[in-house]
């Protein structure tokens, strides 16, 4: 059985009287709320050496500890470790992860209490409700020490906030009024957080069969070629960091919901199997083709036994570029970032892979007469 309360002190403490000078710890990640008289500490890590600081009446000491096979680390706060008759003490260590604890042992019980991250210091704090003589109060780091004058009963009692969550912060965009048949959409120009004028490429996969929805494909995603053709859809939007168009009739421009930025969109096959890296905007290579309408470009995807056979399993790489309109880059808020020159806002890349070895030999795992019959 182990002994979770074995102390791997690898490092005597070494005391150092601070005489106008400090021992900070930049590795200390976690503090003993209240720092007071005898008891101990236990916590995880992931470090290979956790370091501590502690000061007590004026003596500063420092050490590390090993961690044990489970990551755990734990030490008595006895013999010189122990802080009497000093209010302003203080015992760091780090790094740790949350949810460590400590104790402390008192003449008649003993408090346990959490071991408090030094993020979280600087929060607010609540005052605790003052019970008169009957009980002192002790104030920490993020704790308050309480214990009752008669019988010495004491306990820990956390005092730090929590913070709320941060409210939502509302990106420019566009408002809608008017009515479901004749909505009017208005361009959102004020109370709202510009963005930094990024675009993205949205590539949308081929359709469910029986949805007949569109998924988007992440950057460096992939579709499975098939035994006859798919088509893959591509067209450039805002970030979402903020933006709004220039009037009414394009409120809703590179917009979710809304149409597409105007750009320039090209296709080309990088250096991947069969061939080199070569546009393929209008030609067909590698079983693809790439053409583009009303600013969105459509990615067909055939079969091609150079790629995907019976004696071939070669993915295509197939990457998309877009070179924002010039007119269209000055008429957004903010204006849509792009390179000086080439004028190349976003790229996206997409992988073209074989289907699995199971799915090309299905037909053949079926035997011709499924359900035999005996005469």
């Amino acid at each position: 059985m182990k002994n979770y309360l074995m102390f791997a002190l690898i490092l005597c403490a070494i005391p150092a009287v601070a005489l106008g000078q400090s021992v900070s710890c930049d590795g200390c990640t976690h503090s003993v709320s209240v720092y007071m008289g005898e008891g101990g500490l236990i916590a995880m890590t992931d470090a290979d050496m956790v370091t501590y600081v502690a000061s007590c009446n004026g003596v500063t000491r420092t050490g590390e500890m090993m961690p044990n096979d489970d990551g755990m680390v734990s030490m008595l706060l006895a013999g010189d470790l122990a802080c009497h008759g000093d209010d302003k003490s203080s015992f760091e260590l780090g790094p740790i992860d949350d949810g460590g604890w400590y104790w402390i042992t008192m003449e008649t019980n003993s408090a346990v209490g959490g071991l408090v991250a030094n993020d979280v210091l600087g929060n607010d704090t609540v005052d605790i409700a003052d019970a008169g003589e009957g009980v002192t109060m002790t104030s920490g780091s993020g704790a308050v020490l309480l214990t009752e004058t008669a019988t010495g009963r004491t306990g820990l009692l956390p005092n730090i906030l929590p913070e709320p969550p941060a409210a939502a912060v509302n990106t420019c965009s566009y408002t809608t009024s008017g009515t479901p048949s004749t909505p009017v959409y208005t361009p959102e120009t004020s109370n709202c957080m510009l963005g930094d004028g990024g675009t993205m490429i949205r590539a949308q996969g081929p359709p469910d069969l029986y949805s007949g929805m569109r998924s988007n494909i992440a950057n460096m995603g992939s579709v499975v070629r098939p035994a006859g053709s798919v088509t893959v859809l591509v067209d450039l939007w805002g970030n979402g960091t903020g933006h709004f168009g220039p009037d009414q009739a394009n409120a809703r421009l590179g917009h979710a919901g809304g149409t597409p930025l105007a750009a320039t969109l090209t296709a080309s096959l990088a250096a991947s199997g069969p061939g080199t890296g070569t546009d393929i905007t209008g030609s067909v290579v590698a079983g693809m083709t790439f053409s583009v309408t009303d600013n969105v470009g459509t990615l067909t995807i055939g079969a091609d036994a150079a790629y995907c056979g019976r004696n071939a399993n070669h993915s295509a790489t197939v990457s998309f570029t877009a070179v924002v309109d010039a007119t269209q880059q000055a008429q957004v808020t903010p204006n849509l970032a792009a390179h000086p020159t080439s004028g190349a806002t976003a790229a996206h890349t997409i992988s073209v892979v074989c289907p699995s070895a199971s799915a090309n030999m299905g037909q053949e795992l079926v035997p011709d007469n499924p359900f035999p019959t005996t005469e």
